[in-house]
């Protein structure tokens, strides 16, 4: 093996597609780089948009936000107040994610914080 060869990320088969997603109603949201905002993604739109194949994984979508033009990533938890994953794997797309506004729920309420891997919470992008 080469010291170039990439590493492949294992991601729990949770992951794997929005259809497995919907069948263990997995929680779903995105959080956009610019303004920070959270939202709920609904499953039922994402599956009949994409297909219930499709992979949340490193897909972005522009943010729903009034007056706001940035890009959204997902996070996905296996329960409500589980820990939330980062569905990106793409090193050039997690690249930043420290320099987002930090993330806030309606009313400007910030987010709770819930991560056990280590990995950055919706509290900070």
């Amino acid at each position: 093996m080469t010291d170039t060869a990439r590493i492949i990320t294992l991601w729990p088969r949770w992951t794997s597609s929005v259809g497995a997603m919907q069948r263990l109603q997995i929680q779903v949201r995105t959080q956009c780089r610019r303004c920070g905002a959270l939202m709920r993604a609904d499953l039922v739109e994402l599956v009949a948009r994409y297909g219930g194949n499709a992979s949340l994984i490193d897909r972005q979508e522009r943010c729903r936000m009034v007056a706001c033009d940035g890009a959204t990533f997902y996070l996905a938890a296996r329960r409500y107040d589980g820990p939330w994953r980062i569905l990106l794997d793409d090193a050039a797309l997690r690249d930043g994610l420290n320099l987002c506004p930090p993330a806030h729920l309606a009313l400007g309420r910030p987010a709770p914080v819930a991560n056990a891997a280590g990995l950055p919470t919706p509290g900070r992008c």
